[in-house]
């Protein structure tokens, strides 16, 4: 879906862009909003602090990665402002190849220094295992969580904030479910 951003009202073609941008960005932050719910119904201090402490590592690696990601959103905006497809094709398919190669090497560079890590965010004792745990579910998700906010970037450059948003909206129900 592919919108034209460079046409209109630019205060109500911002604002319709921005929305779903903003919202879909609150959604990512209820994924670990709704496991350290869930810890709190079932378990005790050790398993809130393990997701909080993961949730909060999680969230500096996303952040990183959304980051990295803007980069894509503006050279592909730019060619297809500029109508320059072939550039925004070749964009598309490097930004592609280099962040899941980047997003495999970093879930298993994090997960062999999954101890470290913990002892680095000084977690309490009683909540290393759960930590520990948590994290390692987290970092094998590293190229899934990559490749949706690449493919964001890309569909952002492209003039449509909406379906990523839709995506992540699903995938937070999805999480929910499975957490009950």
């Amino acid at each position: 879906m592919e919108h034209d951003l460079t046409r209109g009202n630019v205060l109500k073609t911002s604002a319709v862009f921005a929305l779903p941008y903003m919202l879909s960005y609150f959604l990512q932050m209820l994924y670990g909003m709704a496991d350290l719910y869930m810890m709190g119904q079932f378990s005790g201090a050790a398993g809130i602090t393990a997701v909080g402490n993961g949730a909060q590592t999680l969230y500096i690696i996303t952040v990183t990665l959304v980051g990295l990601a803007m980069g894509t959103t503006v050279i592909v905006g730019h060619a297809v402002g500029s109508r320059r497809f072939d550039r925004a094709e070749a964009a598309i398919g490097n930004t592609i190849t280099l962040f899941m190669g980047v997003s495999v090497v970093l879930a298993a560079v994090l997960l062999a220094l999954c101890p470290q890590i913990v002892a680095l965010i000084g977690t309490p004792a009683e909540a290393v295992e759960g930590t520990a745990a948590y994290l390692r579910i987290c970092f094998i998700g590293i190229p899934f969580i990559a490749a949706y906010n690449i493919l964001s970037a890309i569909f952002r450059g492209l003039g449509d904030s909406r379906s990523p948003m839709y995506v992540i909206g699903v995938a937070c129900i999805i999480n929910i479910a499975l957490d009950f």
